[in-house]
């Protein structure tokens, strides 16, 4: 990838109850992708997917999804 490349990622669709943590949670499972060797766009999916789950739930720190419950979704 170079800078002038741009990726598109989609939202997941999800009933919404609680957005706090939602960009905690993006910007730390995109990291983590990252930093696993992970390409940016599958870093990019597995970071919304993780988000989507969050605001789903209520709460801060346990709206958070562990990874397995990402891979599932």
């Amino acid at each position: 990838m170079d800078k002038t490349q741009k990726i598109r990622q989609e939202i997941y669709k999800t009933d919404v109850v609680d957005t706090t943590a939602a960009g905690d949670t993006f910007t730390g499972y995109f990291i983590a992708g990252l930093v696993a060797g992970i390409d940016v766009a599958a870093s990019l999916k597995q970071a919304a997917r993780a988000a989507s789950i969050t605001v789903s739930r209520k709460g801060a720190s346990p709206s958070i999804p562990f990874a397995k419950e990402v891979c599932e979704r």
